[in-house]
């Protein structure tokens, strides 16, 4: 796994995170990454990671300009693999919680410009995360779900696209 752009562009990410981590794929990356930049901007936005696996999107957008990433994920060997690399790559603005996604989503008081979940596919409510995620979204916010294909969403889609076996669908607030 490769930094696919801005300033950590073609760094490696060791891969010590859990087995059962789906990361998202470089080609995925650079597209979504060429489309937020592209019609959103991303320099200086604060971001939220949810299922954040290997951390690799966290640091994408770190990458790119974001001001302050927060990932959230709840297994031990994703939580240590992010510190590592945090520790190791010098990351000051990127804050790691070792989580229940659900429950950050109803403790927290955060808002966020960005939200990008990828969780498990096979994951129980997952149309759920459409609506909590808008609770914790700045004005003019986007929330990205990356999920199975065919599966539909209520709320504002403004995009929703397949690669392979993935979709990702872009919602805006």
């Amino acid at each position: 796994m490769r930094i696919t752009g801005g300033k950590l562009k073609g760094l490696q990410l060791p891969i010590k995170f859990a087995p059962h981590v789906r990361p998202t794929t470089d080609m995925m990356r650079e597209a979504l990454f060429n489309k937020l930049v592209h019609t959103f901007g991303i320099e200086n936005i604060r971001g939220l990671d949810l299922f954040s696996g290997s951390g690799i999107m966290s640091i994408e957008f770190i990458s790119r300009g974001a001001t302050s990433m927060v990932s959230v994920d709840i297994d031990n060997k994703n939580i240590a693999h992010q510190n590592g690399y945090k520790k190791e790559k010098h990351i000051e603005n990127w804050q790691i919680v070792k989580g229940d996604v659900f429950k950050y989503l109803g403790d927290s008081v955060d808002k966020f410009d960005v939200i990008f979940a990828d969780p498990p596919y096979d994951l129980p409510g997952i149309q759920n995360l459409v609506e909590l995620a808008a609770e914790k979204l700045l004005p003019d916010g986007i929330f990205i779900l990356e999920h199975r294909p065919g599966i539909l969403f209520t709320g504002p889609l403004l995009e929703s696209k397949k690669y392979g076996s993935t979709s990702i669908s872009i919602f805006r607030y």
